[in-house]
């Protein structure tokens, strides 16, 4: 019984945990140079995942919640803003395993990006690519901002 209890007693303890420290949501800007982007989800089956922001996109404070498995929404459809620096973390969590990538990118007026998530056994990824032209796809430049113990390093630009 003392295994059964030790699991069960963490996952109820991360649940008040998460439940206490609600994030607020994503609020798309309503001026100045805008993109759009597209995220398509696709966690491993069984976990828990989500999509964040960040309101400073350099120090990565004030996060925000764009997607997450709360609303089982798989494929979102959003405006970000352009001509500056953007960053975003992605997050799965299951009783066995986490995975965490936080990165930042430089957005373009108008264009529209794909942002593909993608988790097989064991490792998770994401990718992001520029469609504004949508028979030429171009990988977009991400500088990635994990660190140590899953800190947002200083950026300077």
């Amino acid at each position: 019984m003392e295994k059964i209890f030790k699991p069960s007693l963490l996952i109820i303890v991360a649940a008040l945990i998460l439940g206490a420290c609600t994030t607020p949501p994503y609020v798309e800007p309503r001026s100045g140079n805008t993109a759009e982007m597209v995220v398509r989800m696709r966690p491993a089956l069984g976990t828990l995942f989500y999509l964040n922001t960040y309101e400073n996109a350099e120090s990565c404070s004030g996060e925000q919640s764009i997607v997450s498995d709360k609303n089982k929404i798989i494929v979102s459809k959003i405006k970000v803003a352009a001509e500056k620096l953007t960053t975003l973390r992605y997050v799965e969590m299951n009783n066995r395993a986490s995975c965490s990538i936080r990165f930042s990118f430089f957005g373009k007026t108008d264009h529209v990006y794909v942002l593909d998530t993608v988790t097989t056994t064991g490792h998770c990824n994401v990718k992001l690519w520029d469609k504004t032209d949508m028979k030429t796809p171009l990988p977009v430049s991400m500088i990635y901002r994990d660190s140590g113990e899953n800190t947002c390093p200083y950026f300077k630009q």
